[in-house]
């Protein structure tokens, strides 16, 4: 793993400003995959230290399996998906609460916050990946996610305990349209990253919950119809300027497309 400022690998295989230490938090196993699998397996293959935090089991969740497992099961099916997962994609450590699956907005308030920041302070990662101001789904657990995440960055931040960039999930204009959210950063990408040599991955990762649950099986099946070569993200912190997509993580100038 490089230090700070060491340059490193990146996903494409340029070579890049050093990313050493991400951190992720989302709601459910197989968020990450859904989201940034590619584009976390080409900065783990370049060095990069990647922790999780994962804020419920997914009990709730949709399976295909007939008859269909209690939740208490179904927690551990997906749990035990998710570490097939986070292995394929080269997480260095998994953190799975244990929040009641639909329940992220009924908990008190700055709970999830603090776990957020915790995180922070043990790993002290340069990058945070979360949901954005909508959880592409406006799922409630990830509106929770992206208000706790987003705020513990900003605590961070101010703390001086080494973050850097914040980002979002993000889907293309199109899809954003399509969806509906289109004016909120889960739909206006500003970040391109490469992920042509770690999309296997991605599938990977993809089958590995799509052996219990009826979405990320959907999922995979689009995927594998239709190969990405590139990941979009929305960069919150710091913003970017208008007309600039950014390439990278840490770049230690503006080197983007204009977009």
């Amino acid at each position: 793993m490089g230090e700070d400022g060491e340059r490193l690998d990146g996903p494409d295989g340029e070579r890049a400003p050093g990313v050493a230490r991400v951190l992720t938090v989302y709601a459910h196993p197989d968020d990450e995959s859904f989201g940034p699998a590619a584009v976390l397996a080409g900065y783990a293959r370049a060095g990069a230290m990647i922790h999780g935090i994962w804020a419920t089991r997914g009990e709730g969740g949709e399976t295909h399996l007939e008859p269909p497992p209690s939740p208490e099961e179904l927690a551990r099916l997906r749990e035990d998906d998710l570490r097939v997962a986070a292995a394929a994609i080269g997480y260095a450590g998994v953190d799975l609460l244990a929040y009641p699956d639909g329940g992220l907005a009924a908990l008190p308030a700055g709970e999830l916050e603090a776990v957020v920041v915790a995180a922070i302070e043990r790993h002290r990662p340069q990058v945070l990946l979360t949901f954005g101001p909508v959880g592409i789904t406006r799922h409630a657990d990830h509106l929770a996610v992206h208000r706790a995440t987003t705020a513990a960055f900003d605590r961070a931040l101010a703390a001086g305990l080494g973050v850097r960039e914040l980002y979002y999930d993000a889907v293309p204009a199109e899809r954003a349209a399509e969806m509906g959210i289109a004016a909120e950063p889960d739909g206006r990408p500003n970040t391109l990253i490469d992920i042509a040599a770690t999309f296997p991955v991605k599938l990977a990762a993809m089958r590995a919950h799509a052996r219990h649950m009826k979405d990320a099986r959907e999922r995979l099946a689009q995927l594998e119809r239709d190969p990405q070569s590139i990941t979009t993200l929305h960069r919150a912190r710091p913003p970017v300027p208008a007309g600039i997509m950014v390439t990278g993580w840490l770049q230690e100038r503006p080197d983007a497309a204009e977009g």
